[in-house]
């Protein structure tokens, strides 16, 4: 199973993702810098990550990828059954 290397935010059906360690916060930024927009809505599964393959993930796929894959940080708490990349970098 592939490595989460990105964090990611879906926003008006178009991913935007950066590498680590990167925060979702970072995408935001990237996301008002090149659409222009002055607000980012992004919730739930809109909020995620990559895989090495490129394949996007919802927070609660990732956390099973990156269990799999021994990519959690071991002196972070996951919250909400949900990976956050706190939880990796």
């Amino acid at each position: 199973m592939s490595k989460i290397t990105h964090v990611a935010i879906r926003f008006k059906d178009i991913v935007f993702a950066l590498l680590c360690p990167n925060r979702h916060h970072d995408v935001i930024r990237k996301i008002v810098e090149e659409t222009g927009v002055s607000h980012v809505d992004s919730y739930d599964e809109d909020q995620g990550f990559l895989d090495e393959t490129g394949k996007y993930l919802t927070r609660k796929q990732a956390l099973r990828v990156a269990t799999i894959n021994n990519q959690l940080l071991s002196d972070r708490n996951v919250y909400h059954n949900e990976l956050c990349s706190e939880n990796l970098w």
